[in-house]
């Protein structure tokens, strides 16, 4: 695809006068190292369609664009649509906000990457999980401590509820850890490249997502609790009702949510009744 040579990151920014915007968690990469070690990261296939959210002035687009069999940007901000346009006439601009964006109109096995805002990193992964039929694979910049709660196996600290749901539907590989001086404003805090690679059944059989979603929130409301006393604090199921559920998906009452693998939690949420009434 047709590219012409960078702009300076800061010149960019200052002739489409726009300032970075905290509320919209607004980090430009100025690094050119940096978008080259995720494009290799993500290892585009020949001839992929490959999507990119949040753009901006193109850092990461121009090195995309080397790669891509078909580009799609999907851009937020008016006046970075219009410079995408010019640097870019090869791919196609979508002035949108991709958390309300319908992916699966782009196609199928679809290739994402993005340098997402800190803020909106949770609803974005959520977003591309509801799209994951449409998606084949996604590479985000995230900070690094998100990355690795993402990928944390049971067992350790940074496992949590956000772990067992997105791990239900993808593997998570970790990438390029970022300083934060590679951005403009610099960030305070390190970021981290990672790969959801999106699976085409769920890693467990559940039969009732949103109950399934309920129970392991509440395993892990009250994470220095027993599993039992950190299930029955959400007010949902009576403790005997818990403790006979427990019992019958072969968990301990006395162990930690973090000690779960996803099977026991889906163990545990086929066995507890949907309403909280007793079985």
């Amino acid at each position: 695809m047709s590219r012409s040579r960078p702009p300076r990151q800061k010149d960019t920014l200052r002739d489409l006068r726009v300032r970075p915007s905290k509320e919209r968690g607004q980090n430009f990469l100025i690094r050119p190292d940096v978008p080259e070690s995720i494009v290799a990261f993500g290892a585009i296939p020949s001839g992929a369609h490959v999507v990119e959210i949040g753009p901006g002035t193109g850092a990461l687009t121009e090195f995309l664009a080397r790669k891509a069999g078909q580009l799609t940007l999907i851009e937020l901000e008016p006046s970075f649509c219009g410079h995408l346009r010019e640097r870019f006439p090869d791919a196609e601009i979508i002035n949108a906000d991709v958390r309300e964006f319908d992916l699966s109109s782009l196609g199928s096995a679809l290739h994402v990457f993005g340098n997402i805002p800190y803020v909106f990193s949770t609803e974005i992964v959520f977003h591309l999980i509801k799209h994951r039929a449409s998606v084949r694979e996604a590479v985000l910049m995230v900070q690094r401590e998100f990355a690795e709660r993402l990928a944390a196996a049971p067992g350790g600290r940074e496992f949590g509820s956000i772990s067992v749901a997105v791990q239900l539907h993808a593997d998570v590989d970790l990438g390029p850890v970022v300083p934060g001086d590679a951005f403009h404003p610099p960030t305070e805090v390190q970021s981290q490249v990672m790969k959801l690679r999106f699976l085409p059944q769920p890693r467990v059989a559940v039969e009732r997502p949103e109950h399934f979603e309920r129970v392991v929130r509440a395993a892990f409301s009250q994470r220095r609790k027993k599993l039992v006393n950190s299930i029955v604090s959400r007010g949902i199921w009576p403790k005997e009702v818990v403790l006979q559920a427990l019992a019958r998906a072969g968990a301990s009452p006395d162990t930690r949510a973090e000690q779960l693998s996803l099977e026991e939690f889906a163990a545990i949420a086929r066995e507890l009744p949907t309403a909280g009434a007793s079985r």
